[in-house]
Protein backbone atom coordinates (compact mmCIF):
# COMPACT_ATOMS: atom_id res chain seq x y z
CA UNK A 1 0.00 0.00 0.00
CA UNK A 2 1.16 3.28 -0.42
CA UNK A 3 1.35 6.78 1.58
CA UNK A 4 -1.19 8.68 0.90
CA UNK A 5 -3.63 6.41 -1.66
CA UNK A 6 -5.52 4.69 1.18
CA UNK A 7 -6.43 5.40 4.34
CA UNK A 8 -4.86 3.85 7.39
CA UNK A 9 -4.95 -0.08 8.42
CA UNK A 10 -5.04 -0.36 12.27
CA UNK A 11 -3.06 -3.10 13.90
CA UNK A 12 -2.52 -4.96 17.17
CA UNK A 13 0.77 -6.17 18.36
CA UNK A 14 1.50 -9.29 20.72
CA UNK A 15 4.95 -9.79 21.18
CA UNK A 16 6.34 -8.19 17.37
CA UNK A 17 3.70 -10.22 15.72
CA UNK A 18 0.59 -8.69 14.09
CA UNK A 19 -2.23 -10.38 15.79
CA UNK A 20 -5.01 -9.06 14.15
CA UNK A 21 -5.99 -5.74 11.47
CA UNK A 22 -8.56 -3.68 10.05
CA UNK A 23 -8.55 -1.56 7.16
CA UNK A 24 -7.62 0.06 4.88
CA UNK A 25 -9.87 3.20 6.72
CA UNK A 26 -11.94 5.42 4.20
CA UNK A 27 -15.05 7.28 4.28
CA UNK A 28 -17.24 8.08 1.26
CA UNK A 29 -20.51 10.65 0.50
CA UNK A 30 -24.11 8.26 0.24
CA UNK A 31 -26.26 9.73 -2.11
CA UNK A 32 -27.66 11.97 0.06
CA UNK A 33 -24.36 13.55 0.85
CA UNK A 34 -23.48 11.79 4.22
CA UNK A 35 -20.02 10.52 4.87
CA UNK A 36 -20.11 6.36 5.60
CA UNK A 37 -17.17 4.16 6.37
CA UNK A 38 -16.85 2.25 4.21
CA UNK A 39 -15.75 -1.66 4.84
CA UNK A 40 -12.75 -2.56 5.76
CA UNK A 41 -10.86 -6.39 5.88
CA UNK A 42 -10.87 -7.48 9.35
CA UNK A 43 -9.17 -10.58 11.33
CA UNK A 44 -7.51 -11.61 14.50
CA UNK A 45 -5.16 -14.42 13.51
CA UNK A 46 -6.79 -17.68 15.01
CA UNK A 47 -4.17 -18.36 17.88
CA UNK A 48 -4.75 -14.71 19.17
CA UNK A 49 -8.22 -14.92 19.26
CA UNK A 50 -10.34 -14.57 22.53
CA UNK A 51 -8.20 -12.01 24.10
CA UNK A 52 -10.29 -8.99 22.81
CA UNK A 53 -7.93 -7.84 20.20
CA UNK A 54 -11.06 -7.86 17.82
CA UNK A 55 -13.34 -5.48 20.39
CA UNK A 56 -9.96 -3.28 20.54
CA UNK A 57 -9.75 -2.91 16.45
CA UNK A 58 -13.48 -2.72 15.83
CA UNK A 59 -14.06 0.22 18.10
CA UNK A 60 -10.57 2.13 17.21
CA UNK A 61 -12.26 1.78 13.64
CA UNK A 62 -15.45 3.59 14.68
CA UNK A 63 -13.29 5.77 16.67
CA UNK A 64 -11.59 6.62 13.46
CA UNK A 65 -14.68 6.60 11.16
CA UNK A 66 -16.54 9.38 13.88
CA UNK A 67 -13.19 11.52 14.12
CA UNK A 68 -13.45 11.59 10.36
CA UNK A 69 -17.19 12.73 9.85
CA UNK A 70 -18.61 9.17 9.12
CA UNK A 71 -22.27 9.10 10.08
CA UNK A 72 -22.58 5.40 9.58
CA UNK A 73 -20.97 1.69 8.50
CA UNK A 74 -22.65 -0.61 6.46
CA UNK A 75 -21.39 -4.32 7.20
CA UNK A 76 -21.47 -7.80 6.08
CA UNK A 77 -20.66 -10.67 8.18
CA UNK A 78 -21.00 -14.41 8.29
CA UNK A 79 -24.35 -15.35 10.37
CA UNK A 80 -23.23 -16.90 13.94
CA UNK A 81 -19.62 -15.72 12.46
CA UNK A 82 -17.51 -14.35 15.29
CA UNK A 83 -17.65 -10.76 13.40
CA UNK A 84 -21.35 -11.39 13.50
CA UNK A 85 -21.16 -12.20 17.75
CA UNK A 86 -18.94 -9.24 17.87
CA UNK A 87 -21.42 -6.95 16.29
CA UNK A 88 -24.11 -7.90 18.47
CA UNK A 89 -22.57 -7.73 21.40
CA UNK A 90 -21.61 -4.18 20.43
CA UNK A 91 -25.50 -3.41 20.37
CA UNK A 92 -25.70 -3.64 16.32
CA UNK A 93 -28.58 -3.95 14.91
CA UNK A 94 -29.15 -6.50 11.49
CA UNK A 95 -30.80 -5.37 8.98
CA UNK A 96 -31.76 -8.51 7.58
CA UNK A 97 -29.57 -11.49 5.65
CA UNK A 98 -29.13 -13.09 2.11
CA UNK A 99 -28.78 -16.86 1.67
CA UNK A 100 -26.19 -16.89 -0.64
CA UNK A 101 -26.37 -20.49 -2.71
CA UNK A 102 -23.86 -22.54 -4.84
CA UNK A 103 -24.15 -21.40 -8.30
Amino acid sequence: MRVGTVGPVLTILDGGTVAGTIGPMETMGDAAGRARLLPQYFGVLPGYRGMGYGRTLWRAAMHWGHHHGAAYQLLQTEVGGASDRLCSTEGLTSLGFVIQTEA
